[in-house]
């Protein structure tokens, strides 16, 4: 059966990685239909053993030390680098649950959205393993919508993300797409390939404005089918164990091409990373609610409620923009 779905992950050293292949399989309506680009950034003196999946024709996995990793949008410019023209790809994180029938569900979703591009994304509904072993999920969630909780210099003006309410609008629109689940066409991994150059802090933003300027409408899900994984116990390792002189090095240069992107007029010199032909900056301040040039947006972006179908619909709208200091102080 010919591949339809790619799966792109890029895993760090991620102990969870075999059981969120196994499970992506186990619950898929077409397992046999799936492609898998991993980029598997691997310790030598711990490696995950992912022999089962290296001789299934399914997967296709690039193996790096972690010593030679650049960071997560790096990884995940690798993974995506194996895609062969499938025509639907999910990007998901290495520790991951999935629903029964998920693939057949997203399809069907994806077809039905009022656009002719849509992204379907969330920030994934939390599980986790108790003490016995057992799956938990936190179904109080709901699909739940995108917020922002945090926006400032310190970050290079790159807004942080966080759960909002459960969706309650069918078909629900949403300002962002989260890391850890997104969903769309094979061709969005050609118009919008993750910027190896990026770093964690703004990575997601910056793919959502370029995504948004390549014509791409972004939706929630209608139902979860997919969740992320809670850490309990230890802290996973991540990218930042290089230390502070890497972390500042990168954070330095990924602020730098957000700054150009999107608060500067440079936004079109960053090549095969830079905006879209089809849709303005502009355009997504006025469907997400956002104030670039005086640091301000409107409340509903501190809130997760969802673009209908824009923010900003007149303009009065923009004088109730408040930066993320009034947010707060207004609760």
């Amino acid at each position: 059966m010919k591949a339809n779905v790619f799966v792109a992950i890029a895993s760090y050293a991620d102990p969870e990685l075999p059981r969120t292949l196994r499970d992506c399989l186990a619950m898929a309506t077409n397992p046999e239909a799936l492609s898998f680009g991993i980029c598997a950034q691997q310790d030598p003196a711990d490696p995950i053993g992912l022999d089962e999946f290296e001789a299934d024709p399914r997967f296709t996995i690039l193996t790096r030390s972690v010593m030679e990793s650049r960071g997560g949008p790096w990884a995940r410019n690798l993974a995506q680098s194996l895609w062969r023209g499938e025509p639907y790809t999910l990007q998901v994180d290495a520790h991951m649950k999935f629903e029964l029938d998920w693939d057949g569900k997203l399809i069907d979703m994806l077809e039905s959205l009022p656009a002719e591009k849509p992204v379907i994304s969330m920030n994934a509904p939390l599980f986790h393993y108790d003490e016995q072993g057992q799956l938990q999920r936190d179904f109080e969630m709901g699909v739940p919508t995108t917020k922002v909780n945090g926006w400032n210099s310190q970050y290079g003006w790159a807004p942080w993300f966080d759960f909002g309410p459960p969706n309650t609008q069918q078909p629900g629109r949403t300002r962002f797409i989260n890391g850890n689940f997104a969903f769309s066409r094979g061709q969005w991994l050609m118009e919008v390939p993750q910027d190896p150059e990026h770093y964690y802090w703004g990575e997601e933003f910056n793919v959502t404005v370029r995504s948004f300027t390549w014509g791409y409408d972004l939706f929630l899900p209608s139902e979860v089918v997919v969740w992320h994984m809670l850490h309990t116990q230890a802290a996973p390792r991540r990218h930042w164990e290089h230390g502070q002189d890497v972390i500042q090095a990168r954070n330095a240069t990924a602020f730098e091409r957000l700054r150009r992107l999107i608060y500067s007029d440079g936004g079109y010199a960053l090549g095969p990373y830079g905006l879209g032909p089809m849709r303005s900056v502009r355009d997504y301040e006025i469907y997400a609610g956002f104030d670039f040039a005086n640091k301000r947006a409107h409340p509903d972006v501190y809130t997760g409620m969802n673009p209908d179908p824009v923010t900003i619909k007149r303009p009065e709208d923009w004088r109730l923009c408040l930066t993320m200091e009034e947010a707060e102080r207004l609760g």
